[in-house]
């Protein structure tokens, strides 16, 4: 049976990224788990240092424009919270650059090492890296995290050490960056949607109704969405694939009216519950 397979090509530090989980799960339940997810590695920052203002940078030094630049980062992440209201705060912890962290290149590299080709895992340590970034905000540009965060998923800290290092990472994530530039990708986060033997670069943010236009469109009309039911059984199963989930991303896959009647519905649950802002966090 041929499966609906989309891509999401992102760099993992992304808000934009964070901001699409609920529709990915909303799509996710409604085609009754027919869609395959996966990640192609964008990278946002290359060198921080040529995102700051040069002239800033020039005249009174890297600290100086490392400063001002962290506050528009700060401010652009806020923004992007009101797109579907996935809740982000900055400047509660760590930096994610400084001097010494200077890339948005590690988070790809641990991405990749971690999930190890399992689709399946990449969703969960993906889902982990932009919770520690845009809710905890932990530095997740330091390898110190990374590989915390590797052995958190079973990994052995100095296996993932010589993974990390190795020079066939780098070579794989230059391979990938070559097919973003192949496919004229040139602003994140897009899309690659593949059907059988047919495929469209979307470009963008789609919302819930324009996927279901694109993917009528790739599938020839073969896939169509479902009515849902919210009960225990069906967010077990969702949390079987998704062991980290939000409240809102659950109102969106069971089409529940508000996040308060998913927060009432598991109050009674072993659930893990970590409130953040309006929004509760679930973990099995």
């Amino acid at each position: 049976m041929k499966r609906l397979k989309i891509i999401t090509v992102a760099d993992p530090m992304m808000g934009l990224l964070w901001e699409t989980w609920p529709i990915h799960r909303k799509l996710e339940t409604h085609f009754n788990y027919q869609i395959d997810f996966g990640t192609l590695m964008g990278q946002l920052v290359k060198d921080v240092y040529t995102l700051t203002d040069q002239n800033v940078l020039k005249r009174y030094g890297k600290t100086v424009a490392l400063n001002q630049y962290w506050v528009k980062l700060m401010q652009i992440y806020l923004q992007e919270e009101r797109i579907a209201g996935m809740p982000i705060q900055m400047g509660a912890g760590k930096r994610l650059f400084d001097a010494a962290h200077t890339t948005s290149r590690p988070l790809s590299k641990a991405l990749r090492i971690i999930s190890n080709h399992s689709a399946q895992r990449e969703d969960q340590v993906l889902y982990e890296l932009q919770y520690a970034t845009v809710v905890l905000n932990q530095q997740t540009t330091d390898p110190r995290y990374l590989q915390q965060l590797a052995v958190q998923f079973g990994l052995d800290a100095d296996q993932f050490k010589r993974r990390y290092q190795a020079n066939d990472l780098e070579l794989d994530l230059e391979k990938e960056q070559n097919i973003i530039g192949q496919l004229q990708i040139q602003q994140l986060p897009a899309y690659i949607v593949t059907y059988g033997d047919q495929s469209y670069v979307i470009k963008g943010l789609p919302k819930y109704t324009e996927w279901l236009d694109i993917i009528k469109k790739v599938s020839g009309g073969e896939l169509t969405p479902s009515a849902v039911q919210f009960d225990q059984a069906a967010v077990t199963q969702l949390m079987t694939l998704h062991p980290h989930i939000s409240s809102l991303e659950l109102k969106e896959a069971f089409d529940v009216a508000d996040e308060a009647t998913v927060v009432q519905a598991l109050a009674d649950t072993s659930l893990t519950k970590t409130k953040f802002k309006k929004t509760v966090f679930y973990q099995r």
